[in-house]
């Protein structure tokens, strides 16, 4: 594990994941809106006769048709995203660890502080800065 990126993320973990947001997404498409149409035409026809029914039951078509809307968005959107984790986080693993190869490189405590804060490097004939001992014994 000495060897793994902090940040790591497997697709072998994550792509059973996207798998069936995919496969959700693809029944959904294909099998989510099968009684709609026969919901609509009974709401229509009971309400042509006057049943308080007829109203609620198109009702429902049009709320479950919204939720099918909403789920075939978010299965699209989780399967999307998890396709794209990996390679962002791995991405992110070595940008941070170039920052702090960045920062190490500098030699000296000094030196890092000044980089940091953007001061120009003293002249050469300023005197060393002063180092201080905070505590070491």
């Amino acid at each position: 594990m000495a060897d793994q990126l902090d940040l790591y993320v497997s697709s072998d973990e994550l792509d059973p994941i996207a798998d069936a947001a995919r496969g959700l997404h693809d029944e959904l498409t294909e099998h989510g809106r099968m009684a709609e149409t026969d919901e609509r035409a009974a709401g229509e026809a009971l309400s042509a006769h006057r049943f308080a029914t007829g109203r609620s039951l198109t009702l429902l078509a049009e709320g479950w048709s919204r939720q099918v809307d909403d789920l075939l968005n978010d299965c699209a959107r989780i399967s999307g995203h998890l396709d794209q984790t990996v390679g962002a986080h791995t991405e992110l693993e070595y940008q941070i660890q170039a920052e702090f190869q960045h920062l190490q490189q500098s030699p000296s405590a000094y030196d890092r502080i000044v980089a940091l804060a953007g001061v120009a490097e003293p002249a050469p004939h300023d005197p060393p800065p002063t180092e201080i001992d905070w505590g070491k014994a």
